[in-house]
């Protein structure tokens, strides 16, 4: 269940970063700043050709003014969606243009994957002073729709016969409509909300003819008439918003593909994240660890995971037994080989790996917290040491492959990384395209688990297990796991490698003057430090922190000249209704 929780909150917040372009979203879109604009339209005529099926065949004649020779033509935009219906859509078709009577060029875009934006003229070519003739003609698709509370009819003719986009001024504007019914209910307006009545004709008639004077910049005309005609095709419409296109995309196919894909991508993740699932065993008490191993090798089985405490423990556990003893300096710590291979006999053979770091009886080795020569050396050490814990692990029989292995995170990885990348380029202007990577992140989580792309096997469940019960001895002072130190108070310190593996050094501690009454005892091997040191609750973790202080420093002195030798040098370094849009001149 907390799983499932998890992957939901997870999946929500990806979701919701998919989202941005919704979150975001403009009531009156993203057309840009506006700008000061020099040229303008002497005439503006339009002529709309509403047919039965409720498509729309529009002739824009726009007599353009430029007082300069600088400018390579003009540019329109159309805004696809309809404020008097979120759902419907109205893309451009088959336009065309010509300039004094002439085919000019233009490019087309979709901007904000709202907006049809045609850009007209030719980047290579200024046009010359003076006036020049833009004819400009396209379709439209489901232009009557359902009517509302300002008419009477079942359909409604509801357009801004002037976009209130256009930023150039308007000296005088002809707009006729040429409807399939009479038309009932007509109002026209000038400007934003209430506005300002217009002239209009026609009324009650199939045609109707709206004259204008002089038009201020982005001042829209709009025109709404009753139609009683029977069915007409409406316009393209989604179940979603028009806020949500460029999440969801502008076809409910796209949108049904985005879905299926991502259930099915949560699905994959979860099957992929249940095979590597391992129920943990019980964890029944034991008194002593198990027979054949070192304190890292039963960190390693009981965690999956590699821990530089794992070889402190093995230090001292080879101290615990005889092998070496541990000196501490100012700001060191010195190991040292007290009695050669018979002071090695008896240890498992990862345990005796760590004589690689000294040369046989009575050599040492120091490790101070700036010392580079020997973090480099406990650098490989260790390294070689985590390998090697791993390597017995498997051919020992104790843990195999999970599921798809390793492979498992890096898909998880990779998925994450497509996440990211469509949130920041949202190719073909859909982030949805990234739901289904998110949903399979979300649910393969698990993968990225420490050990999830390894289970142990019945052998290594029951070694599990009995490590598990010998854990909770160390680590708990509840009377269930009491541990009798009468008669055998050595294991206290017999122990202590073990504890420190784990984790619960501390613990130890406190369970031994729990149940005897007296402060533990200071493990011989560590020289300098004498007995009654421990009667701090600390004690011991002070001893293995300090240790394993001086070995972090020394191996991050050498990572440091590492990271300064290779970044040295070189240089380098990482107005309403449908027919909104409007224009302008470039």
């Amino acid at each position: 269940m907390l799983r499932a929780i998890r992957a939901l909150i997870v999946f929500g917040v990806l979701a919701a970063i998919l989202s941005w372009p919704a979150i975001f979203f403009s009531v009156h879109g993203d057309t840009g700043d506006p700008t000061e604009e020099e040229t303008s339209f002497t005439t503006y005529k339009a002529d709309f050709t509403v047919h039965d099926d409720g498509g729309m065949d529009v002739v824009e004649t726009l007599q353009t003014d430029f007082p300069s020779s600088d400018k390579h033509g003009i540019f329109q935009f159309f805004d696809r969606l309809d404020s008097s219906d979120p759902h419907a859509r109205h893309p451009i078709e088959d336009f065309t243009v010509t300039r004094d009577g002439r085919s000019e060029p233009y490019t087309h875009s979709l901007k904000s994957g709202r907006f049809d934006v045609y850009r007209i003229g030719d980047a290579d070519t200024t046009l010359s002073s003076g006036e020049h003739t833009y004819k400009i003609t396209y379709h439209v698709d489901g232009v009557l729709t359902p009517g509302g509370d300002e008419v009477g009819t079942p359909y409604q003719f509801y357009w801004q016969l002037v976009p209130g986009g256009w930023l150039q001024q308007i000296e005088r504007s002809r707009l006729t409509v040429h409807l399939p019914a009479d038309a009932e209910d007509v109002q026209c307006v000038i400007g934003w909300g209430d506005g300002t009545p217009c002239k209009e004709n026609g009324d009650g008639t199939k045609d109707i003819t709206v004259t204008t004077g002089h038009l201020s910049a982005q001042t829209p005309v709009t025109l709404i008439a009753g139609e009683d005609v029977s069915s007409p095709t409406e316009p393209t419409t989604l179940p979603w918003s028009g806020r949500w296109d460029r999440v969801l995309g502008r076809s409910v196919p796209v949108a049904g593909a985005i879905a299926a894909g991502t259930v099915a991508a949560a699905a994959l993740g979860l099957l992929l994240a249940f095979l590597t699932y391992e129920r943990a065993p019980r964890f029944p008490l034991q008194y002593a660890p198990p027979d054949g191993i070192g304190p890292a090798q039963a960190s390693y089985i009981l965690t999956e995971a590699h821990d530089r405490k794992q070889y402190v423990a093995t230090l001292l556990h080879a101290a615990e037994h005889g092998a070496i003893s541990l000196t501490p300096g100012q700001d060191s710590w010195t190991i040292t080989d007290k009695a050669g291979p018979q002071g090695w006999a008896g240890l498992d053979p990862l345990t005796t790996s760590v004589a690689g770091l000294l040369g046989g009886p009575g050599t040492s080795f120091s490790a101070g917290k700036k010392d580079v020569s020997a973090g480099l050396k406990l650098k490989t050490a260790i390294s070689t040491f985590d390998s090697a814990v791993a390597q017995w692990a498997k051919s020992a029989g104790l843990l195999a492959r999970a599921g798809i292995g390793g492979f498992g995170g890096t898909l998880v990885i990779g998925a994450l990384l497509v996440t990211g990348a469509i949130v920041i380029w949202h190719p073909f202007d859909v982030t949805g395209l990234g739901l289904p990577a998110a949903a399979f992140f979300a649910t393969g989580m698990p993968m990225l688990a420490t050990g999830a792309a390894t289970k142990r096997t019945a052998a290594g469940r029951d070694l599990w297990s009995r490590i598990g019960g010998f854990k909770r001895v160390l680590s708990t002072t509840s009377a269930e796991d009491r541990f009798d130190f009468s008669g055998r108070k050595e294991l206290y310190t017999a122990y202590i490698p073990w504890a420190v593996a784990f984790g619960c050094a501390k613990e130890w501690a406190s369970k031994y003057r729990l149940e005897t009454g007296e402060d533990p005892p200071m493990p011989g091997y560590f020289y300098g430090y004498g007995y009654g040191y421990a009667s701090l609750d600390s004690g011991i973790d002070s001893i293995v922190d300090s240790f394993d202080s001086t070995l972090d420093s020394a191996i991050s002195a050498y990572d440091a000249t590492q990271s300064s030798s290779s970044s040295g040098g070189g240089g380098f370094s990482g107005g309403g209704g449908g027919g909104g849009g409007g224009g302008g001149s470039w």
